[in-house]
């Protein structure tokens, strides 16, 4: 006996995320990033300056993954690091103006992600849906 894994919201959710995650992995390879890119040029879009230690809380990373991911933004010109000048092992990281303007852009992939794998649905079937996912997720 089977069955139908499309009655299951788990094998249709599973399904959305991955269909998503392919969208959203394509329009930032396109803009020129990875999703751990991603998420540490957002998170510092949101706040001056964050320390390493800070930023992979904000972007939700592990630290070593934090570092790799900090040095290749550095490395491009898209952050600065420095020393904390009151705690000697801490590195502070910060967004250069090309890194400002980095996450301009992709505020307007974000956009573009959203609209392609919601386009289906009115702003209202939209609101109703982060509401019940959010509730699913927490």
């Amino acid at each position: 006996m089977t069955w139908p894994l499309t009655s299951h919201p788990t094998w249709i959710l599973s399904s959305a995320v991955t269909r998503s995650h392919q969208i959203l992995r394509h329009h930032l390879e396109s803009a020129g990033v990875d999703g751990y890119e991603y998420r540490c040029l957002s998170a510092l879009a949101h706040t001056n300056e964050l320390s390493q230690a800070e930023l992979g809380n904000a972007a939700v990373l592990d630290p070593r993954d934090v570092t790799h991911t900090v040095r290749r933004l550095e490395i491009r010109g898209l952050v600065s690091r420095k020393k904390d000048p009151n705690h000697g092992r801490k590195v502070l990281v910060s967004l250069t103006d090309a890194g400002v303007a980095t996450t301009g852009q992709l505020d307007r992939v974000m956009a573009d992600v959203q609209d392609e794998v919601f386009g289906r649905l009115s702003q209202d079937e939209r609101n109703a849906l982060l509401g019940l996912l959010e509730r699913v997720a927490t």
